[in-house]
């Protein structure tokens, strides 16, 4: 179940403060979450997520993102910290802005160990979003991933690709309800993740969300003799700050002109991104 779990676990991250006089209209997110498997392998999986985005010319701009996240699944009788998997992010995207949505081309690095196991995961693809209402947005991405294992002095590489939509509607200007659909194909195995994610922000002026929802994955593995299906779902919950400078912002507002979100976030080894 480690792999269903770590559909939470977001693209998106803390780093480094960029100076606002080499970059205008700087903004940055910073979020924490949890996530539950609810088919009864009590995982855990616990995430620290943030983002820097400005533009550096009217309609340019750059993104930097990078993040921690630690998963221990009850279900195997993990209990020590060295054996629990830590997952390591960072990335960086250039994107294209205009009035009716934002282009975007991403690439994004992943590092998880859990004892003598490193697993390393390169992603690079293009995302856009259209704004096709005021309250709805629309977005699509898709790319290529190399992945690299090593254990006990073995390694190999493998590549595959990754594609995904989403549909978001925001019921107010500070409440928004999302749908999407992520798929991945790499080394043989096949996940598809549908992903349902509500989000609030409860204060304009104190800009601080939660965000909660539903996720469901089934990876299809083709080996010798047939495949192997399986499949998981989960809950998550997280707590966001969009810092998009002073004064007032609705959701909407803050999402729209601040980090790229779903379209720079890349699957985690077959698994969407929240």
């Amino acid at each position: 179940m480690k792999n269903i779990l770590l559909a939470s676990a977001g693209a998106l991250a803390l780093c480094a403060a960029l100076s606002t006089s080499a970059m205008a209209e700087v903004a940055g997110t910073l979020s924490g979450s949890y996530a539950g498997d609810t088919n009864g392998d009590s995982g855990d999986l616990w995430s620290i997520d943030g983002s820097l985005t400005g533009l550096f010319a009217p309609s340019w701009g750059a993104e930097v993102t990078a993040g921690y996240h630690n998963l221990s699944d009850g279900s195997t009788g993990i209990s020590s910290s060295s054996d629990n998997l830590d997952i390591w992010n960072v990335g960086g995207s250039l994107f294209w802005n205009n009035v009716q949505g934002r282009l975007a081309a991403t690439v994004n690095y992943y590092s998880a160990s859990v004892g003598p196991i490193d697993l390393n995961t390169t992603s690079y693809g293009i995302g856009g979003e259209f704004y096709a209402a005021p309250n709805l947005t629309f977005a699509v991405k898709g790319g290529g991933q190399t992945e690299s294992a090593s254990a006990l002095g073995v390694s190999g590489d493998d590549t595959g690709g990754y594609a995904g939509g989403m549909a978001q509607w925001y019921v107010m200007p500070n409440l928004s309800l999302s749908g999407a659909v992520d798929y991945t194909g790499i080394a043989g195995e096949h996940t598809w993740a549908e992903t349902f994610k509500g989000e609030w922000l409860f204060s304009e002026t104190l800009p601080v969300s939660i965000y909660g929802g539903y996720e469901h994955a089934e990876a299809t593995v083709n080996g010798f003799g047939g495949g192997t299906s399986t499949s998981g779902d989960l809950f998550f919950v997280g707590v966001k700050l969009y810092m998009n400078g002073s004064g007032d912002g609705t959701l909407v507002d803050r999402q729209r002109n601040g980090s790229l979100g779903y379209i720079a976030q890349t699957p985690v080894l077959g698994l969407s991104a929240n």
